[in-house]
C-alpha cells in the first residue's frame, strides 16, 4: 500500500561524534576499561526530501523540512552535509551514487543518507514484501504499476548500495511503514559500553513503522531521533548513543506517542560480515550544564556552624549497601487508556506520555489508576541493576 506520509530514508553509515572539519581528523571513543577504539575520520551525510509530487500521490509538506532539520542536526555534529530536494529518478540515483562512490570509499568513513517522502510496500508474485522509496515523478501504483515499478526505488537497490559502500559503519533509517525483509529485525539489548566489537563493519537499519502502518507527515519518528541525539536515549550515560540503543529508544518512544499506531523496527543486514559492529554517535557536552563558580558565591563557613559528629551517629555502611553492589535500572511505564503511576508510593505523571525512571534495582510496587475509568491495579517488579525493563498495561 501507499503511505501519504514522508519517509524519511536515512541511509546512514554513522556515527558520532566530531566538531572538526579536518579531513585527518580522528573520531575515537573511551571503552569502560579505559582503552580507545579508533572510530571515524570523517562524518558524511546524504539528506534529501520529497514534497513535491507529480503524478497521482499527495504532496508532503512537511518533507523537505524535515529533511532540513535532520540535515542541521547531523551539521552539528560535526558531519559534512549534502542537501537534495525534490529529485526525479534520475536525480536521485545520481545523488546516491556521487555520495556512496565518492565519500563512501572511504574505510573509516561514516555515512548518513536520509530521504524523506512517500514510502510503499507491494506484495510480489512469489509473496515477499518489497518496500518503495518514491521520488518526484513515479506515478501511483494503483493508476500506473508498471509506470510506478519502473520510477520507484526497491529495497533490494538500496541494499546494493549499502553493499557497495566500503565506509565502516551505515545505518539505514525509514521514518515511514515498511518492509524489513532485507534486515534481521533484533531484539538484543544495546551493549553496556563501548568495545573493540563496535569498530567492526556494520550495516544497520531503523523504520517508523512495520508494513501497512500509516505514518503521519508530521513525524513523530523525526521528533524523537533528535531528542535521542540530543541525549535521551544515551541510557548508561557514557556519553555515546549506538545504532542498537537508537532503535530500542525509537521503538519505545513512537509506539507510546503514536498510540500504537507505529511499531519501529530496527536491525542489521542479514550478512555475517556486515552485522558485527555498531556504528555510534558521540554526543555534545553541554556547555550550560557547566557549573560556574563565582567568588560571591562562595559558601563561607563560620566556627558557630561547624556540625559536629558524635560516635554514636557515625553512619555505618554495609557492604551490601553500596551503590556499587545495589547499581541502577531504568524503568519505562506506559499504559492504555491513560493512568496516573504510582511507584513505591510516589506519585508520577500520567502515561502516556511515556514514563522513564531511574531506579535502584531490587523490587517495585507499581499502581495504576483511572477514576473516571474505574481503573485501578497494582504490580510487582524485580528491577536487575543495570536493566531497561519495559512495562505497558492495556485496559479494556
Amino acid at each position: 500500500m501507499k503511505k501519504g506520509v514522508p519517509i524519511i530514508l536515512l541511509i546512514f553509515l554513522i556515527s558520532t561524534c566530531l566538531f572538526s572539519q579536518q579531513r585527518s581528523f580522528k573520531v575515537v571513543a573511551k571503552s569502560n576499561t579505559g582503552e580507545t577504539v579508533n572510530l571515524y575520520k570523517d562524518l558524511y551525510a546524504l539528506v534529501i526530501g520529497v514534497s513535491d509530487y507529480q503524478y497521482g500521490w499527495p504532496d508532503l509538506p512537511n518533507a523537505v523540512r524535515d529533511a532540513d532539520e535532520i540535515g542541521d542536526v547531523l551539521s552539528d555534529l560535526g558531519f559534512k552535509v549534502t542537501r537534495v530536494k525534490d529529485p526525479t529518478k534520475n536525480e536521485l540515483m545520481t545523488a546516491f551514487d556521487d555520495f556512496i562512490f565518492n565519500v563512501g570509499q572511504g574505510k573509516d568513513n561514516c555515512l548518513v543518507i536520509f530521504f524523506a517522502g512517500h514510502g510503499h510496500t507491494e506484495k510480489l508474485a512469489y509473496g515477499e514484501d518489497m518496500g518503495y522509496i518514491v521520488p518526484r515523478d513515479a506515478p501511483n501504483p494503483d493508476e500506473d504499476m508498471s509506470g510506478f515499478k519502473f520510477k520507484a526505488i526497491d529495497m533490494h537497490t538500496v541494499e546494493a548500495y549499502a553493499r557497495r559502500i566500503e565506509a565502516k559503519h551505515a545505518l539505514f533509517l525509514f521514518d515511514s511503514c515498511f518492509s524489513g525483509a532485507i534486515f534481521n529485525i533484533s531484539r538484543a539489548k544495546p551493549p553496556l559500553y563501548i568495545s573493540y566489537k563496535t569498530a567492526r563493519p556494520v550495516r544497520q537499519f531503523i523504520t517508523a513503522g512495520g508494513a501497512d502502518e500509516p505514518v503521519p507527515d508530521n513525524s513523530i519518528f523525526k521528533r524523537q531521533f533528535i531528542e535521542a541525539l540530543q541525549g535521551e536515549a544515551d541510557r548508561n550515560e557514557d556519553g555515546y548513543v549506538t545504532g542498537t540503543e537508537l532503535g530500542e529508544f525509537l521503538q519505545e518512544k513512537v509506539v507510546v506517542y503514536s498510540r500504537e499506531a507505529q511499531h519501529p523496527q530496527y536491525g542489521k543486514i542479514r550478512d555475517p560480515s556486515l552485522d558485527k559492529g555498531d556504528f555510534v554517535f558521540q554526543l555534545r557536552s553541554k556547555p550550560d550544564e557547566t557549573i560556574q563558580y563565582k567568588p560571591d558565591e562562595t559558601i563561607q563557613y563560620k566556627p558557630d556552624e561547624t556540625i559536629q559528629y558524635k560516635p554514636d551517629e557515625t553512619i555505618q555502611y554495609k557492604p551490601d549497601e553500596t551503590k556499587q553492589e545495589i547499581g541502577y535500572g531504568y524503568l519505562i511505564i506506559s499504559s492504555y487508556p491513560p493512568t496516573e503511576v504510582e511507584i513505591d508510593e510516589r506519585r508520577y505523571r500520567v502515561a502516556p506520555p511515556l514514563i522513564e525512571i531511574r531506579l535502584l534495582a531490587g523490587r517495585h510496587t507499581i499502581k495504576f489508576f483511572n477514576k473516571e475509568l474505574r481503573i485501578e491495579k497494582t504490580i510487582v517488579i524485580e528491577l536487575l541493576k543495570g536493566e531497561r525493563k519495559r512495562i505497558h498495561e492495556r485496559f479494556n
